[in-house]
């Protein structure tokens, strides 16, 4: 094993060419069809976590905002990734974005943003996983918490052993998860052909407050399409298979809300009962006992796929911010026998540990918070990249001139600005989006104790390339 390559070759280089071919033909990379797999766990799934947003913002506007939020958000995310990551495909991804855009102080607001939302990220996962459990068998509150953790330590131990095990497991469960919803969607068809609108209103008493909710929960189910970035140097040809990955996957987890969502709500007068294991209910009315079990051990296995799916970029942030000086430096070794980053896992795990009770809809929050701050400069990363790096010559760039850049931009930030509406309604989640903003305001000073614990980065312009030469 060799420690980080400091090479510097200029991010437009034509795959294939250069100091960074090396790195491309390493036998440790995750190919295509496992990043697709890996990339349909990060972001989605299934439909698995929609039920509170049916709940919360009432069936006809979740369906909606099905359709529009990927419009909106993960399109223009998802080609802003392509871009940035053909550009600079290197370890730590979209940190090194923003930093070499918008300078150190906005790389680290990036870092800390990102590991405030995955940290209350990764704790959903665990809690779902002991919730859909529990619809098959009879779990208490002590023993949801004990499956939780020890799903925690099981994916952070797959971790341990690199990327390419966690993209061959990812291959078997997606498989898994895809077959109870597509199960559902064939015997739920004649629901699909004469689709009857669900009777509650668009809109209720709240608006505002049921608009923001039913977002939050949509945006966090539709988000994260620039998460696998921070391992593009362990990905066989970034350039080309992270757009090729992007294209292949989005109608796919678009279809796999909007179909069984649409299935499970026709001809609905009422969104009260929804919540965490409702499809599993709906499997069991239309399909009988073996689907409805059939969707709750989906559940559990999303939560367990999602999670360990991704584990493998959340454990390298802690891993690249004590590179930067920012952390204590060993958590910036790596093991030798795999290669990864093993005391960064083994902190997220214990991390992940200490969260695992926390409530769902309140993580939600808080967790689409501080992901859409870090999405919106990463968004103004790619425009002042434009203009420090103009030479795109063989790598994709998203076209459509000034109008079409100025809908990536925007239309992402207006999605967000849609969620305020929680400071003004007047459910819990009131209380959850004040802390986010309080949380979100401390990044200075963060940046200012760390650095001046661990000194900050070193003057190393771009980045290197990868973790392993």
């Amino acid at each position: 094993m060799q420690h980080l390559s400091t090479e510097t070759p200029h991010p437009a280089t034509p795959p294939g060419t250069g100091p960074l071919a090396r790195t491309l033909r390493s036998p440790r990379k995750l190919g295509l069809i496992p990043l697709i797999c890996v990339m349909y766990l990060v972001v989605s799934g299934g439909a698995y976590g929609l039920e509170d947003a049916v709940r919360m913002a009432g069936p006809r506007l979740t369906l909606l905002l099905c359709i529009v939020v990927p419009i909106t958000l993960s399109l223009p995310t998802a080609l802003m990734a392509a871009e940035l990551t053909a550009l600079m495909p290197v370890e730590g991804g979209f940190y090194f974005w923003v930093k070499e855009a918008l300078g150190p102080f906005a790389g680290f607001a990036e870092a800390y943003l990102t590991i405030l939302y995955t940290a209350v990220d990764m704790a959903i996962y665990p809690v779902l996983f002991a919730g859909y459990l529990s619809f098959i068998l009879p779990l208490g509150p002590v023993e949801q918490i004990a499956i939780g953790i020890a799903l925690v330590w099981l994916a952070g131990g797959l971790n341990f052993l690199g990327v390419r095990p966690v993209g061959m497991a990812s291959i078997i469960l997606a498989a898994i998860l895809v077959s109870p919803f597509a199960i559902l969607v064939m015997v739920g068809l004649p629901r699909l052909v004469h689709f009857t609108m669900p009777t509650p209103p668009l809109f209720g008493a709240d608006p505002w407050g049921a608009l923001a909710a039913g977002l939050t929960v949509v945006i966090w189910n539709f988000s994260g399409w620039e998460n696998l970035s921070v391992v593009s140097a362990e990905i066989e040809n970034p350039r080309r298979n992270y757009l090729r990955a992007i294209l292949i996957t989005m109608p796919i987890i678009v279809a796999g809300y909007v179909l069984p969502l649409a299935v499970s709500v026709s001809g609905a007068t009422t969104a009260a009962d929804w919540g965490t294991g409702s499809f599993s209910h709906v499997g069991s009315a239309i399909g009988g006992r073996a689907l409805g079990a059939a969707l709750a051990v989906g559940g559990a296995v999303m939560s367990f796929a999602v999670f360990e799916a991704a584990m493998l970029w959340v454990s390298r942030m802690p891993f690249v911010l004590a590179r930067e000086g920012y952390l204590s430096p060993p958590l910036a070794q790596l093991w030798s026998t795999t290669a990864t980053p093993g005391k960064s896992i083994l902190l997220c795990c214990i991390v992940f540990t200490i969260l695992v009770p926390v409530g769902f809809v309140a993580l939600v929050v808080l967790d689409v918070f501080f992901y859409m701050a870090a999405l919106a400069l990463e968004l103004f990363a790619l425009l002042r990249l434009r203009k420090l790096m103009p030479d795109r010559t063989g790598i994709f760039t998203i076209s459509g001139g000034r109008i079409g850049l100025a809908l990536i931009v925007t239309l992402p930030i207006l999605t967000w600005a849609a969620t305020f509406g929680l400071a003004i309604s007047a459910g819990v989640a009131k209380r959850d989006f004040i802390l986010a903003i309080m949380l979100g305001a401390f990044v200075w000073p963060a940046y200012s104790i760390t650095r001046r614990r661990y000194g900050g980065p070193l003057a190393i312009d771009p980045p290197p390339p990868s973790i392993t030469a």
